[in-house]
């Protein structure tokens, strides 16, 4: 009995021998993945407290995380991400082992999580830049046009101080797509003197994504994207919000109020609403010494939203109206060849007038209505966002009639229907993306009776696109592809007898981009793009006939045109130091476009209306090289901060077919600002005091016979000085951001190469702005 005692205490010390060793070696794996609990996709960052340890890691992108150098033993695991719940969940280890956790959305907090996963759709390795909530407000009353100038290559495309594009890296127009809450803004964007029908006020972020994004946004995007984003309607229940904008201009005497009211209803979980609206008034602007006749403009805009959104599905309705009235300098109308030579000769208007709100021929008047319907849905195998838009566009141009009959020469209506379905897959490996569809529909019309400017057309379009996205340790690579085809039925009035000829024509392309984005270290990080993209002539360029009344010249096109075919290159570096004291940006660009369209000066025309500039629709290989380099600087001075920001733009665009410049092209371009700012005492918050100064090069790069097709020569170069100073104002539990800018201190003399009226005016002198900026928070919890 003995021995079978001590046999069997051995055997038990021999167990817990084993076990004790096996505690001791603390060699065991937990292998984990975290997935949304209803549609099972990965979840990325989601962080993992492990009590026990007293330590939190964060899953990847795949929405895994690991645990090494375990003991066999109880752990409690906390998961925690925001927009979802706080899950406990302990678990028992006694070997190494693989684990699943599901955690679900909460509904308080959805739309951050939505709004994050959104920005995958933009093309995550763009070069772009963003305009802030910060610089808008800056920059509030200001067209759209004039704000994307703050762009680092981005300039402007105008007829005087009322109507403004961007041009960006050489490129307007029919080659940019300009995105509207996420709507593809159609609004006859085809002509030179046609601004964008957008309310600035709707956006709190304005993205510029710099060379060609076709396969996002479309076969036709070969100069870039902008990307016009309001705030996400709110989620905090119970609180209303808003605020109120206000600007006073002394140039023009223009006036600009704005109003923004949301609110989320608590007795309806997931409902939420927004009210906008905007009226600018201005009259005639002044150039050092002169007014300018006719010049001044007059905006109504408003909008409404309403969104009702869960956990996993959503419905959002937008609708949005803009409505403008613009005068067209009336000098720029003459009645015979030695009037034009003689206005294009002085330096100074041959019209001379005092200030008035008047608006009177010539003129524009524009009307755009849009309608956005949106809906989303959480599924298992990803996010699906299906978009229809519907827009109306009409536009009127009133000539200069020696007896006013009241009507307008032309009235162009086009109504867009764009559809949108798009599912952000959930990843598979490694691989994450989106696939989708397009499709479009127009009709453009002109109102029996009127002169034919472009025909009369209606066109369909279908695509599809898919890009994929691979992440790695500190790069991430993309590729895209997607295919369009589109198809156009003209209307188009020739010969003698105007007798109408139909055209039909379909184009077909394939495009796509690659790209990689590597960070090369903590302080350099690379991004490099390449993609081609494809362009059917518009048709203003196939059969424009006559005057075009923005810009006061005559446009002929051309039916033999061919499409466009572009293949870009974008290298951007950037660096930044470790305290951010120091960034600084280099983006080097090439785009060579097979078949580029362009206008090129043709002499003058006489016609019953006057005597005017002609402009040809041409086709040649161009070569479009360029670089922007950006430096920030920040430096702490006493309480406050000294940024100095400075920024060059320069372009080489070549005209390969005949190894001579192309005409029509940005001038470079240098700016250097600086500002102080700090929080003082008492009512004043965030003061700030700034300058900065601009210099825009002569352009020298002009074709060898420009002086046979076009005069005079482009304009000097040219210095400009603004200033500003601000400060964010508290009275009592209220705030008030209040600034004054100066723009064009030294009330400089000068015209820009880009500008339809340089041949006749210079641009606008000093001008005085005062913004003032209220939000509101009003709580109506009765808690």
């Amino acid at each position: 009995m003995k021995h079978a005692i001590i046999s069997v205490l051995t055997i038990l010390s021999c167990i817990v021998s084993v076990h004790v060793a096996a505690q001791d070696k603390c060699d065991i794996t937990l292998q984990a993945i975290v997935v949304e609990a209803h549609t099972s996709a990965p979840l990325q960052p989601m962080l993992v407290f492990v009590e026990e340890l007293n330590k939190t890691y964060e899953t990847n992108s795949s929405g895994k995380f690991q645990v090494d150098s375990l003991c066999a033993g109880k752990y409690t695991l906390h998961f925690h991400a925001l927009g979802f719940e706080h899950k406990v969940v302990e678990v028992a280890l006694i070997e190494s082992t693989t684990l699943k956790f599901k955690v679900a959305h909460t509904d308080g907090h959805l739309d951050k999580v939505t709004v994050v996963g959104l920005k995958n759709d933009d093309g995550l390795l763009q070069v772009s830049d963003r305009l802030s909530a910060k610089d808008l407000a800056e920059n509030s009353g200001r067209s759209l046009g004039g704000m994307l100038e703050q762009v680092n290559g981005v300039s402007m495309l105008s007829n005087g101080a009322t109507i403004a594009k961007p041009v960006i890296h050489g490129l307007h127009s029919n080659r940019i797509v300009l995105l509207n809450n996420g709507i593809r803004q159609e609004d006859q964007q085809w002509g030179g003197e046609h601004a964008p029908n957008v309310d600035p006020f709707l956006a709190k972020n304005i993205t510029v994504i710099k060379g060609a994004a076709s396969v996002r946004y479309g076969a036709d995007a070969i100069g870039g994207v902008v990307l016009v984003e309001p705030n996400p309607l709110p989620i905090e229940k119970g609180i209303w919000n808003g605020e109120v904008n206000l600007a006073a201009f002394s140039n023009n005497r223009m006036g600009v109020a704005s109003g923004m009211l949301e609110h989320n209803i608590a007795k309806v979980d997931g409902l939420s609403f927004r009210l906008q609206g905007t009226y600018k008034k201005g009259g005639n602007y002044r150039i050092p010494g002169y007014w300018i006749a006719n010049s001044g403009v007059e905006e109504q805009n408003y909008s409404a939203a309403v969104g009702y959104k869960k956990a996993h599905y959503g419905v959002e309705v937008f609708y949005s109206r803009f409505e403008t009235d613009l005068g067209i300098y009336r000098g720029a109308f003459t009645g015979n060849q030695n009037d034009l030579d003689a206005a294009i000769a002085s330096d100074t208007p041959l019209i001379s007038t005092g200030f008035s709100y008047d608006l009177n021929r010539p003129m524009q008047h524009v009307e755009h209505d849009m309608v956005k319907a949106k809906g989303y849905l959480n599924s298992r195998v990803g996010r699906w966002d299906v978009t229809y838009g519907y827009q109306h566009n009409f536009r009127q141009e009133y000539d200069v009639l020696r007896i006013d009959n009241g009507k307008a020469q032309l009235n162009l209506t086009l109504n867009t229907q764009t559809l949108n379905l798009n599912l952000d897959h959930n990843a598979i490996g490694s691989i994450k993306g989106n696939i989708g569809i397009d499709a479009i529909y127009q009709e453009n019309f002109i109102q029996p009776g009127d002169r034919v400017f472009i025909p009369n057309y209606r066109s369909q379009g279908i695509a599809g696109y898919v890009i994929e996205r691979k992440q790695g340790d500190g790069w991430l690579a993309e590729a895209g592809l997607r295919y369009d085809y589109r198809w156009y039925e003209l209307f188009n009035p020739e010969g003698s007898n105007q007798q109408v000829v139909r055209y039909e024509l379909d184009y077909s392309n394939l495009s796509g981009t690659l790209g990689l984005t590597k960070h090369l270290s903590d302080h350099w990080h690379t991004t490099a793009t390449l993609g081609n993209a494809f362009r059917a002539p518009q048709a203003n360029e196939l059969f424009s006939s006559g005057l075009s009344h923005g810009s006061a010249r005559v446009e002929l096109g051309d039916k033999s045109l061919k499409p466009e075919r572009a293949y870009n290159a974008n290298v951007e570096i950037k660096y930044k130091d470790d305290d951010k004291r120091v960034e600084a940006t280099v983006s080097l660009y090439s785009q060579y476009i097979n078949n580029f369209i362009y206008l090129e000066p043709g002499g003058e025309l006489l016609t019953i209306r006057g005597s005017f500039q002609v402009f040809n629709y041409k086709q040649t290989n161009a070569m479009l090289n360029g670089v922007d380099a950006s430096l920030q600087h920040v430096l702490p001075i006493g309480n406050g901060l000294l940024t100095t920001y400075a920024k060059a733009s320069f372009l080489f665009a070549r005209n390969t077919s005949v190894g001579d410049w192309l005409i029509l092209m940005p001038s470079d371009r240098l700016q250097l600002s600086t500002r102080y700012s700090r929080d003082l005492k008492g009512s004043f918050k965030s003061v700030y005091i700034g300058a900065s100064g601009k210099y825009v090069f002569n352009q020298w790069r002009i074709p060898e016979n420009f002086d046979e097709i076009d005069h005079p020569r482009p304009p000097a170069a040219y210095f400009l000085l603004d200033g500003t100073v601000g400060s964010k104002v508290v009275f009592g539990k209220q705030a008030l951001n209040l600034s004054l800018s100066v723009t064009n201190i030294l009330n400089t003399s000068y015209r820009d190469y880009l500008d339809a009226f340089r041949y006749f005016i210079d641009q606008p002198g000093t001008n005085v702005v005062l913004r003032v900026n209220m939000p509101l928070t009003f709580n109506n919890n009765k808690q």
